[in-house]
C-alpha cells in the first residue's frame, strides 16, 4: 500500500467536515501532514505507514457510528472523548508493538533507527513505565550482539568462542512480593553438547518514573553449584532505564560512559522455568541481534 496524497486520503474517509474528537482530528492531520517523500519508499520502508493507512478506515467509521449515537442521545463530544479516549491508546499502542514485532521477525537486522522511532512514540504512552514490570519476560531483541550477557549475564561465555549466550529469561516479583529478581541465562555450547543454565537471584528497585535497578547477589549453575560472576564479583547491578512497558512488552535503554546506547526488547513469557526447560538440551539457537 502506498499513499498517494495523504490529506486526500484522510478527507475522502472523514468527509469535507468531519465530526470526531478533536484528539483524532490531531492524529489524522499529522498523517496527512507527513513528508511526502516518505510515500515513495518501499513497503518494507514504510511498513508503519501502511499499516495505519489500512486500519484508518475502520477506526474512523467507528468513531463517526459512534459519535452519531451519542449526538442522538443529546452527548456532546466531551463524553465522546472521555469514553475513547482508552479504547484509541489501546489501538494505538497495539499498532506500535505490533509494527516494532513485525520488524524484528521480517528483518535479520532491523533499521535501529526505525526501532528507536516505535520505541519514542510508544514512551510517550506511558509516562511512567517502571511501576508495570512484575511478571515473567524473555529478551527478545538487543540492539547488538553480546551485549545481552555483557550487561545482564555471569560472564560464563567470556571462557571462550564455543560458549554462547542463546537465551535470557527474566522474572520480576510485585511489591507485596518483596521486588524479588530472578534471571536464568541459556548458555549454548558449541558441538554435541546440551544447553547449560545458570540461574541469578536478586531483588530489584524502581526509582522516580523510569530507572530501574536490578542487584543479583546469588549464582548458581543447573546443578546446583555456587558460581562467581563475571571478574570474581560478589554481585551484578544492572542500572537501566525502562522506556516503555506494559502488560505484553517491556523495553530497556542502557548508556555506557562515553555515550553510547544499548537497546532491550523483552516480551512476556507464561513461566520462565517452562521457558528454561524448553531451552536446555535443545540445539536451536536464537541470536538476539537479529
Amino acid at each position: 500500500v502506498i499513499l498517494k496524497d495523504r490529506t486526500d486520503c484522510v478527507m475522502e474517509i472523514l468527509g469535507p467536515n468531519p465530526t470526531v474528537p478533536g484528539l483524532w482530528r490531531c492524529h489524522l492531520r499529522e498523517i496527512a501532514k507527513a513528508p511526502a517523500s516518505r510515500t515513495n519508499h518501499s513497503i518494507s520502508n514504510c511498513r508503519t505507514w501502511s499499516f495505519a493507512a489500512l486500519t484508518l478506515p475502520f477506526f474512523a467509521r467507528a468513531v463517526l457510528r459512534r459519535s452519531t449515537a451519542l449526538r442522538a442521545t443529546g452527548m456532546g463530544d466531551a463524553t465522546l472523548m472521555k469514553k475513547n479516549r482508552k479504547k484509541v491508546k489501546e489501538m494505538e499502542v497495539g499498532m506500535l508493538e505490533g509494527a516494532l514485532k513485525t520488524l524484528f521477525k521480517r528483518m535479520d537486522e532491523p533499521d535501529i533507527f526505525k526501532v528507536r522511532e516505535i520505541l519514542m512514540r510508544l514512551a510517550k504512552t506511558n509516562t511512567k513505565p517502571n511501576q508495570n514490570l512484575a511478571g515473567d519476560w524473555i529478551i527478545f531483541w538487543a540492539s547488538r550482539e553480546g551485549c545481552v550477557d555483557k550487561l545482564f549475564g555471569t560472564g560464563m561465555t567470556d571462557e571462550g568462542w564455543w560458549l554462547q549466550l542463546q537465551e535470557y529469561l527474566l522474572h520480576l516479583s510485585t511489591k507485596k512480593q518483596g521486588r524479588e529478581a530472578e534471571a536464568i541465562e541459556i548458555v549454548r555450547k558449541v558441538g554435541p553438547f546440551p544447553n547449560q543454565s545458570n540461574s541469578l537471584k536478586g531483588t530489584y528497585v524502581p526509582s522516580g518514573t523510569n530507572r530501574l535497578k536490578i542487584i543479583f547477589t546469588e549464582f548458581k549453575t543447573d546443578d546446583g553449584k555456587d558460581m562467581k560472576p563475571r571478574g570474581d564479583q560478589e554481585e551484578v547491578v544492572i542500572d537501566v532505564d525502562v522506556i516503555y512497558s506494559s502488560k505484553t512488552m517491556i523495553a530497556l535503554q542502557w548508556e555506557d560512559a562515553n555515550g553510547e546506547c544499548d537497546f532491550y526488547v523483552l516480551t512476556r513469557v507464561n513461566s520462565i522455568i517452562e521457558e528454561r526447560d524448553k531451552f536446555v538440551g535443545t540445539s536451536k539457537a536464537r541470536n538476539f541481534f537479529n
